[in-house]
């Protein structure tokens, strides 16, 4: 394995939910939510804590669709 593959980060693709099923998903499986605000230095966005699994997007569908993918991934 090259020191690529060892570095970077795993990212299936994301789900497409619903806003029903974005607010259902995050009800049953996240413990914390935390936004960040834009900076110069910092694009900003929300953090989610979900089943131990942390997942960080711009919005919060691309942060819970991506949440969703990766638990998915690891129930398989």
């Amino acid at each position: 394995m090259s020191w690529k593959e060892l570095w970077t980060e795993h990212r299936p693709a994301p789900l497409n939910l619903s806003d029903r099923e974005i607010l259902d998903w995050l009800g049953e499986y996240c413990d914390q939510a935390v936004y960040t605000r834009p900076t110069p230095q910092y694009r900003g966005g929300f953090t989610l804590y979900c089943d131990e699994i942390k997942t960080s997007g711009q919005t919060l569908r691309e942060a819970v669709c991506l949440a969703a993918a990766k638990l998915d991934e690891l129930n398989q």
